[in-house]
């Protein structure tokens, strides 16, 4: 293989956050425009809400992508629902870096103890749509009209969901 995956470590987080705020730029990220800091990205991944299964995929000793679930909310009735995050530098898109990273993250949904995955993108992205439908077997489940406002323009939300039976 090119490339390998692994465990994200916090030695990766100043990696990570580049690709994301990468993303954010290039409103590919339904988290915000608003770039985060490598301490922000930290307490997403690791302290605030504790991912449940992180990966990395690595070239040549550099992160060229990344993927989380971690906990959609913080509260008793959706403990067990994760929310996926994957994220690729954009020369690496479209070589399997995605696939692999979805691959190893979805593997421990069992290990999570999840009964459900999500996953938000832009109704605007069909690439991305179709990625997650025939990748990571989500489905769309609902549309949040608007709900994403940048630079005067405002963008429909797609929730993606994973119902996991045990």
């Amino acid at each position: 293989m090119w490339y390998e995956l692994r465990r994200l470590q916090t030695g990766d987080l100043p990696e990570v956050t580049d690709i994301y705020n990468a993303a954010c730029r290039d409103r590919e990220s339904t988290q915000g425009t608003r770039p985060w800091s490598v301490a922000e990205m930290n307490q997403f991944v690791f302290a605030l809400r504790p991912s449940f299964v992180s990966y990395t995929c690595i070239r040549n000793g550099n992160v060229i992508g990344w993927a989380a679930l971690t906990p959609h909310h913080i509260n008793e009735g959706v403990r067990h629902t994760a929310e996926m995050s994957l994220f690729v530098q954009g020369a690496f898109r479209r070589k399997g870096v995605g696939s692999a990273l979805a691959h190893a993250v979805l593997s421990q949904q069992s290990t999570a103890n999840l009964h459900c995955i999500l996953a938000m993108t832009f109704a605007d992205a069909p690439h991305v749509i179709s990625f997650a439908e025939r990748k990571c077997s989500l489905s769309v489940a609902g549309c949040l009209p608007g709900a994403f406002s940048d630079k005067g323009n405002n963008y429909d939300i797609l929730v993606l969901q994973r119902l996991i039976v045990p």
